[in-house]
């Protein structure tokens, strides 16, 4: 007879551990979606960017469609150098993705903070050029590598 309510208290004391983890689960996707959108429209958008007589409103716009596309919200797209020449060796795109304008729900354990992503491309220019811009290239890798080890 003591035994017809455990059940229920059993369930009562489980299930908001369970939504918990099912609550973490979807944001901790929310926020892979967000990094894997913010790396493909950086990539692209430097992509788009490194051909001759692209400008950097072209890799901009290249973004910008890409994270309209996954109906992202108050993004941040940098472009350096902001003005391409045809001596340009290399050009960086960042694009920052805030986590709580582009929540499906309340953001609770991820209120504050975006997403970035950077790529660093070497333009497509006579090969005397293309060389000077290795050098940043190499300076750039070695700096992500030792920030991702932190």
């Amino acid at each position: 007879m003591h035994k017809r309510g455990a059940a229920l208290v059993e369930f009562a004391m489980v299930m908001p551990i369970l939504m918990m983890f099912f609550y973490g689960m979807i944001e901790l996707s929310r926020v892979l979606l967000l990094q894997h959108t913010a790396d493909t429209a950086s990539y692209e958008g430097a992509r788009f960017a490194i051909v001759p007589g692209a400008t950097s409103q072209d890799a901009v716009d290249c973004a910008s469609k890409l994270l309209a596309t996954g109906k992202l919200k108050s993004a941040k797209i940098t472009v350096t150098p902001t003005v391409i020449t045809e001596d340009t060796p290399v050009i960086t795109v960042l694009v920052e993705v805030p986590i709580r304008e582009n929540a499906w729900m309340t953001p609770f354990w991820f209120k504050k903070g975006s997403v970035k992503s950077e790529v660093t491309l070497i333009t497509e220019r006579p090969p005397i050029i293309q060389l000077t811009g290795v050098p940043q290239l190499k300076a750039k890798s070695k700096k992500a590598k030792t920030t991702s080890a932190l």
